[in-house]
């Protein structure tokens, strides 16, 4: 069986709609679910291999790299031979873990997005990735491929400080993602990836400025 990594951090009402999101997709997939020791009996009854990581949920450390390392590596050790990562959006590590594999992922928030890239960001990004940021804001808009528009409606903190010494000691990719596409200008940009949002549209109509890879599809 094709086997997806859905890796969820928060409290319940982040990681059960992931869960319920995962039942549907049991019929394509072995599902192996990673999230908090507490959230193990609520997993239990959505029949889904379960992988704890020992964080608590109820205080997460967005700073320290090496809560990060500890926090994130029964996820790498579970996630040998998934053809896929999905991934709610206080589990971005699963994003460098599926950059690691090679594989594609998805991420997915029961909800809209709830935070802002710092007004601080777009500068400090200018000065350290300078060629990637031209190349993502000129990129082609309305295509698959990842531009600007994905990074700051939500993909803004995969390029804060905590990643980067984990990504090179443990992942052994480079501190920054797409960097490769900022030293060379002939590496392609990638393709966006897919944010799946689990609310209805007829209770939010997605605005036109949402990048294309965003997807209302529904409660879950």
């Amino acid at each position: 069986d094709r086997r997806l990594l859905v890796v969820a951090f928060g409290t319940r009402g982040d990681v059960q709609p992931l869960l319920a999101l995962s039942r549907t997709l049991r019929a394509n997939f072995k599902i192996t679910f990673c999230t908090h020791e507490p959230h193990r009996r609520l997993a239990s009854t959505f029949d889904v291999d379960f992988v704890a990581v020992q964080s608590d949920p109820l205080r997460p450390d967005f700073t320290s790299e090496t809560a990060v390392a500890d926090e994130y590596e029964p996820v790498i050790l579970a996630a040998t031979g998934a053809c896929g990562v999905l991934f709610n959006l206080f589990a971005l590590g699963a994003w460098h873990i599926a950059e690691m594999l090679g594989v594609p992922c998805v991420a997915a928030s029961p909800c809209i997005i709830p935070y802002a890239p710092p007004s601080t960001f777009e500068e400090q990004f200018r000065a350290e990735l300078p060629v990637l940021l031209d190349r993502l804001e000129h990129g082609h808009l309305g295509t698959s491929i990842i531009g600007w528009a994905h990074v700051v409606h939500w993909m803004w903190p995969l390029w804060s400080e905590r990643w980067g010494t984990w990504r090179r000691e443990r992942l052994g990719l480079s501190e920054a993602p797409l960097s490769a596409c900022n030293d060379d200008r002939t590496v392609p940009l990638p393709h966006a990836t897919p944010l799946l949002v689990g609310v209805s549209t007829a209770v939010v109509a997605p605005p036109a400025y949402w990048p294309p890879s965003v997807h209302v599809c529904g409660f879950w």
